[in-house]
């Protein structure tokens, strides 16, 4: 008997070893990590759920541009991407200064740092501070008037 099942049991394929996690998922379920040149552009928060894009037209839309700045509405500011973090700060523009040449502005108040989680070419999610997650999808049209 034992030897019947000691046959048996050579008779069987040595189990396959398994592929590691990552090997096994489609290449499309793995996000990249968020770029500055991919973060460049305009967004829209999913708040309104059915309406996103109208947001695009508003401005509500956040306004990631290439040089650095950041526009939202009335909001102007600074922005950098460090990892998977982006760092904004608030600026305020000096008209009298504006006059003279001087575009730089004044940064006011503390730097706000939030986790920037790529969840495809045009949608990410962003993480705070406090823990709130919000979704954001990418406009179609990468410009959007800028306010001061």
């Amino acid at each position: 008997m034992i030897l019947l099942t000691a046959l048996m049991l050579a008779a069987q394929p040595a189990p396959r070893p398994r592929a590691p996690v990552a090997a096994r998922r489609p290449a499309t379920t793995l996000a990249a990590r968020p770029t500055a040149d991919w973060l460049s552009g305009l967004w829209v928060s999913d708040a309104k759920k059915g309406a996103q894009m109208e947001g695009c037209a508003d401005w509500t839309a956040v306004f990631y541009q290439s040089d650095g700045h950041l526009v939202s509405g009335e909001l102007a500011g600074r922005w950098k991407l460090v990892g998977d973090r982006v760092h904004r700060q608030k600026i305020s523009f000096d008209d009298s200064a504006a006059e003279g040449g001087g575009d730089e502005g004044v940064i006011e108040g503390p730097e706000e740092i939030a986790r920037i989680v790529r969840l495809s070419d045009d949608r990410f999610r962003e993480i705070g501070t406090n823990g709130k997650a919000t979704l954001y999808l990418r406009c179609p049209k990468p410009e959007t008037p800028v306010a001061r």
